[in-house]
């Protein structure tokens, strides 16, 4: 069988995608097949199944099964987090004067609400906006400012070394859904599905 999975685009293409060959791998008889998409999806008309963060909401017939809680924090170029971070008086890690903050449109209250639950002020004499978060990372990683990386859309690249998280993540209240009109029985292509995603979260 096959199973229509839309996801939002940057997860799809920063954290999904890489994994979806290990689950073809150990289910050959479940085909996945990806869309980009965000906000409401038509399920059963554009895909069967959605990868949705809680930040609309959905119809009550709906089910929803929660896969993981969103966790966010600053990101840069490893090579450049020492310039982009300082020791304040009383030795507690701050941004440095002078850090380019890379702002995203699709998430613009992502480092605002950063700040407030880290407890860190925001001097912000130079900042750059871009389309997604996809490009701010992107740009994280060129080594043109800092960017605020939902964990698991920068997980590889700080795994890697490529990118340093200074601060580390904070959960921000928000979480990611798969969302189906479709039963979660345990032995059901999406109820294995369900399952896979929940441990490619925690490996």
């Amino acid at each position: 069988p096959a199973l229509h999975v839309s996801c939002e685009h940057t997860l799809m293409m920063r954290w999904l995608i890489p994994r979806v060959p290990d689950f073809h791998l150990r289910c050959p008889d479940i085909y996945i097949q990806l869309s980009a998409g965000g906000g409401p999806a038509e399920l059963n008309t554009d895909a069967d199944l959605a990868i949705r963060r809680n930040d609309f909401a959905w119809p009550p017939h709906w089910q929803a099964a929660r896969l993981f809680a969103e966790r966010t924090g600053p990101v840069c170029l490893t090579a450049k987090s020492a310039q982009m971070t300082r020791l304040d008086v009383r030795g507690n890690l701050q941004l440095a004067p002078g850090t380019t903050l890379l702002h995203t449109r699709t998430r613009p209250d992502a480092w605002p609400v950063w700040s407030r639950l880290a407890g860190i002020s925001l001097t912000e004499p130079t900042s750059r906006e871009l389309e997604h978060f996809y490009f701010s990372i992107q740009a994280a990683v060129a080594g043109l400012g800092m960017s605020i990386g939902p964990w698991l859309l920068v997980r590889d690249d700080c795994e890697s070394g490529v990118l340093h998280a200074p601060f580390g993540f904070i959960e921000d209240g928000s979480a990611y859904y798969l969302l189906t009109k479709k039963d979660f029985e345990a032995e059901s292509p999406t109820g294995i599905f369900y399952h896979w995603l929940l441990e490619q979260e925690k490996s």
